[in-house]
């Protein structure tokens, strides 16, 4: 089976499980049903990360003689566990063997390398839900007739109870790893604002495309939007109000007019973020002068509305600004070899958190509920997200770590006098 894209007329994308061979690619059953009935609402990469951890495991039970439609669809859920013990291992193995010991000598090169455990328990994690959404639906109905367990509640819970004990045994590190979280010092945003600058020596982009990195990179750090709200940006959505300039976010997702085959996702809340004038003003020149790629000296017609533009007249990809972000970090490598690990759009959405939770704070003297509320509002999280409390985390811990250091330093200076 393969997964595959499934885009409808009015822009929707859905991810699908295909069966493959001579006949048309009819889509597997129960991972069908399981997107339509419990995924739809999600975003389009999120459903296809569900349907891969699936595809994964299918596959598995294919080598080991097992159909899992066949086996949800007759309850047989004891089956389905039985090959977890070997599929786990299976998965970091690089899907070679899921008896393996140890290795001597040199792997032969494999399609499907190792994966780490992170990603491990994430499959593994994906796989639960599949199969306890599968409980859910399918043990009352295949039961509802039987004589010799009339309690259905009392059935599903002892399956619902064996999924959960069974998974929890094989995942690590349930818990998501931290280290990965990295907000920009204050000496590294200053040296990639320096190498971005237009005009700059050591700008290591054409100059053609200079104004419009500066402005990708800039709106970054200043709003703290997405990668994918970044790249759905129209150029109406920046505008000068009455006060302050603001930038507009907009949820397009499963736009009809979006060319790109693989469309930027988006998590996003309808909002607008203030902007500084200095800002606009270069939004003004970019849009008036620089957005529209030259072709035999002439500013090409554009059919879309997309505020960045590829240099060949097509809205900007998430590879191309992949591309751009990993030309500067290479950049920066070379002239400053040990300073970041990694450069990604979401380093500037951590910066633009902590820096706008810390003004808040320190400079406009607000609370930190009141705080972590601006700050839901700005970046775009729901009312039940985490990740408000999570910066405000952070910053107590940073803040308290500061306060300690200046306690301990002045103590010892009492000691020395």
């Amino acid at each position: 089976m393969k997964l595959i894209q499934c885009r409808f007329s009015s822009g929707q994308r859905i991810p699908l499980l295909v069966q493959v061979g001579d006949a048309a690619p009819l889509p597997v059953l129960i991972p069908f049903i399981y997107v339509q009935r419990k995924l739809r609402h999600l975003a389009y990469n999120t459903a296809a990360a569900h349907l891969r951890a699936i595809q994964a495991f299918y596959s598995y039970a294919e080598s080991r003689d097992l159909d899992i439609d066949e086996a949800i669809l007759a309850c047989r859920f004891e089956a389905i566990l039985a090959l977890l013990d070997g599929y786990a291992i299976w998965l970091q193995s690089g899907r070679q063997a899921d008896n393996l010991i140890a290795r001597i000598g040199t792997a032969a090169t494999t399609p499907f390398p190792q994966i780490d455990p992170r990603t491990r328990d994430q499959y593994l994690q994906l796989l639960k839900q599949y199969l306890s959404w599968c409980a859910t639906r399918y043990i009352p109905r295949a039961r509802q007739n039987s004589t010799i367990l009339a309690n259905i509640e009392i059935v599903f819970a002892d399956v619902a109870d064996v999924i959960e004990r069974r998974f929890e045994s094989h995942i690590i590190n349930a818990r998501p790893d931290r280290t990965r979280y990295r907000s920009l010092t204050d000496t590294q945003q200053q040296i990639i604002h320096t190498l971005i600058r237009p005009g700059a020596q050591e700008n290591p982009f054409p100059e053609r495309l200079q104004l419009r990195n500066w402005l990708m990179i800039e709106l970054l750090l200043e709003t703290g939007i997405r990668r994918g709200e970044l790249l759905k940006l129209y150029t109406t959505d920046i505008n000068q109000g009455s006060e302050h300039a603001y930038l507009s976010v907009n949820d397009r997702e499963h736009d009809p007019a979006d060319p790109r085959a693989e469309e930027p996702a988006l998590k996003t809340h309808a909002r607008t973020v203030g902007l500084s004038t200095q800002l606009y003003e270069v939004y003004e020149r970019y849009i008036q002068s620089e957005r529209r790629p030259q072709r035999n000296g002439k500013p090409m017609k554009l059919p879309y509305r997309y505020l960045f533009i590829s240099d060949r007249g097509r809205p900007l990809s998430i590879r191309a600004l992949s591309n751009v972000l990993d030309r500067l970090f290479l950049t920066i490598e070379l002239a400053h070899p040990g300073l970041l690990p990694t450069l990604s759009a979401h380093d500037f959405r951590h910066t633009f958190a902590d820096r706008f939770l810390a003004h808040l704070v320190e400079e406009r003297g607000f609370d930190l509920e009141r705080a972590m509320d601006e700050l839901r509002r700005v970046c775009g999280w729901s009312e039940t997200s985490a990740m408000p409390r999570r910066y405000a985390s952070r910053f107590l811990a940073a803040s308290a770590n500061r306060h300690n250091a200046r306690r301990t330093s002045a103590a010892w200076g009492r000691l020395d006098t």
